[in-house]
């Protein structure tokens, strides 16, 4: 009788392999996508370099504000710090939580994992490191940004820039960690539904957030009833025992060139992290099959749904088109209602677009000031129809590739393809339309805009959604990919990038427009922002939203006679 060898010990060379691996995965990742789509890689690198030269400079406006304002300005620092780090937690610890379950309890790369000779803390280990090299992106994002901008109006000591890098680097290890921790817990005991629960938490913080900025938003900036505003708001969020307020705590000293205080609040931020990182790892490499074991079969749970909400939402939005258009709109609906990678980007940046205008009032920023008005509304609509670019490249192209893979079947049905293209446009069209609308008629609203620029700004989004919308349906049906399944492969391909690029250009040539009509407008209104706009400003405007439906039906007609050719 044999004996049955007993369990391998966890070696060292096990993780060092998975993090080759990984390595190699990456780079070859990134060489396809430079070969493939060196254009589209490039337009996106000058973007995110747009949005941090335009955080960097946010940022040194509103602390450049609150240096003058002696003791308000140093505890707005101080609020400035702890919310940062709270809000940032959050996120990633909400991004980590999805990003893992897929990674951890998912059908493929999990199933894997568990049939190789790897012990289960290595490959847990691997997943919690992999969590905090994907939340680097925070730090390149907002972090330097950030970093920089206390470091231009505040006199800071060369031991800042390293210190300040040691305490993020510190304090994302703990919401990684609490990621991984989220995971699990709904993989073992709530494995039926998790986009559900996650969709559920994030909705809740989002509604918490909104709530708390509005009741902070109705007080005065500058006064002493302010101060008194703010000690009460950030007293439940500034607690002693919450990794944020050490390294808020850290860094405002740290810039304050207290030393010794900030290398204690480091300690502490990287004792805690390790503990909890190595608790995680441990309890997850202990218990990591048996998650993974309910969580396929919590998936595989028969059960039967109506789909009777999205029925309604179909009848509600789509209420203008025959009953047989709102038909094959519904399949379009279902499909993207199951597609989380959809509606969880759209629903995470439009939500922190809802936040952030909510909170316009709450910045440091003369907001009467004519030119600071016209600056903020300009700056909204730039980034508001930037956001619409990339999200129409990303989910909108992809559309009739991925239909086309079907066209067989939808050749039984008594429509043209045509009206199929048409049925594509307004989906699309509806969905970004109220997302962007709804948007920028909320931050109208806060920054009380008279009732001209409310028409422009209002007129002019609607505009870019149609040519963006016309531009991604268009290019889609004239450059299909038959035969990839992929949508983010279908977006990087040359009909992809082509669309990206040639949607920039048609938001910058919008703003560059807006730009001179604001620039030109300004000088006739130096006391307040005026109730008229000049005849020509008027032209212009109309001129815009003419120019975005002719892009959006040329695109149309494009797509369309190259659709119609295309074979089964």
């Amino acid at each position: 009788m044999t004996d049955i060898p007993a369990e391998r010990p966890p070696s060292r060379s096990d993780l060092t392999v998975l993090l080759r691996c990984r390595a190699v995965q990456l780079r070859n990742v990134v060489d396809q996508q430079l070969r493939d789509a060196p254009l589209r890689t490039l337009a996106m690198l000058a973007l995110l370099a747009v949005i941090w030269v335009a955080l960097y400079f946010l940022l040194s406006a509103i602390f450049r504000h609150l240096r003058t304002w002696d003791l308000v300005g140093i505890v707005a620092d101080q609020h400035i710090f702890v919310h940062f780090f709270l809000v940032l937690g959050v996120m990633l610890a909400f991004s980590n939580a999805i990003l893992t379950f897929g990674a951890l309890y998912g059908r493929e790369e999990a199933a894997h994992l568990l049939s190789t000779p790897v012990h289960p803390r290595q490959v847990v280990c691997l997943k919690w490191f992999e969590g905090l090299v994907l939340s680097s992106w925070s730090f390149l994002l907002l972090g330097v940004p950030l970093m920089l901008a206390v470091a231009r109006n505040t006199p800071v000591a060369w031991y800042y820039y390293p210190l300040f890098l040691a305490h993020f680097a510190a304090f994302v290890a703990i919401p990684a960690c609490v990621g991984l921790l989220a995971a699990w817990v709904v993989a073992m005991w709530a494995p039926r539904r998790p986009m559900t629960i996650a969709l559920c938490i994030g909705l809740v913080l989002l509604v918490s957030a909104v709530v708390w900025l509005w009741t902070v938003s109705r007080h005065a900036l500058e006064s002493s009833e302010w101060l008194q505003v703010i000690f009460k708001q950030i007293s439940f969020v500034k607690q002693p025992l919450l990794p944020s307020t050490w390294t808020a705590n850290g860094v405002a000293a740290a810039a304050e060139q207290r030393l010794s205080a900030s290398l204690f609040y480091l300690l502490v931020v990287v004792g805690n992290a390790a503990f909890v990182s190595w608790l995680t790892i441990n309890l997850l490499g202990r218990h990591w099959a048996e998650a993974f074991s309910r969580a396929q079969q919590g998936r595989f749970y028969p059960t039967i749904r109506s789909g009777w909400a999205t029925l309604v939402v179909c009848r509600v939005l789509f209420f203008y088109l025959p009953r047989r258009l709102r038909m094959i709109l519904l399949k379009d609906l279902r499909s993207f209602a199951r597609d989380p990678k959809q509606w969880t980007q759209i629903l995470i940046m439009f939500g922190l677009l809802v936040i952030y205008v909510l909170n316009l009032r709450r910045l440091p920023l003369d907001l009467e000031n004519p030119s600071m008005k016209t600056l903020i509304a300009f700056l909204n609509l730039t980034t508001v129809t930037l956001i619409l670019a990339t999200f129409t490249s990303r989910f909108v192209y992809p559309l009739l590739s991925l239909e086309s893979q079907q066209l067989w079947l939808l050749e039984l049905l008594p429509t043209r393809r045509v009206t199929l293209l048409l049925v594509k446009f307004l989906f699309a069209l509806t969905v970004t339309g109220l997302s962007c609308c709804g948007v920028m008629a909320l931050a109208v609203y806060v920054l009380r805009l008279p009732t001209p620029w409310v028409i422009v700004d209002m007129g002019v989004c609607a505009g870019i959604c149609i040519g963006l919308c016309g531009l991604a349906i268009g290019l889609g049906a004239r450059f299909p990919l038959l035969r990839q399944r992929n949508p983010a492969r279908i977006a990087s391909g040359f009909g992809g990038t082509f669309n990206l690029m040639a949607s920039m250009m048609l938001v910058i040539g919008q703003m560059a427009a807006i730009g001179y009509i604001s620039l030109k407008e300004l000088p006739t209104n130096l006391a307040t922002l005026g109730n008229r706009l000049m005849p020509q400003s008027w032209l212009i405007v109309g001129g815009l939203m003419g120019l975005s439906v002719a892009v959006a039906a040329l695109a149309l007609w494009v797509g369309a006679r190259h659709f119609n050719r295309l074979e089964c």
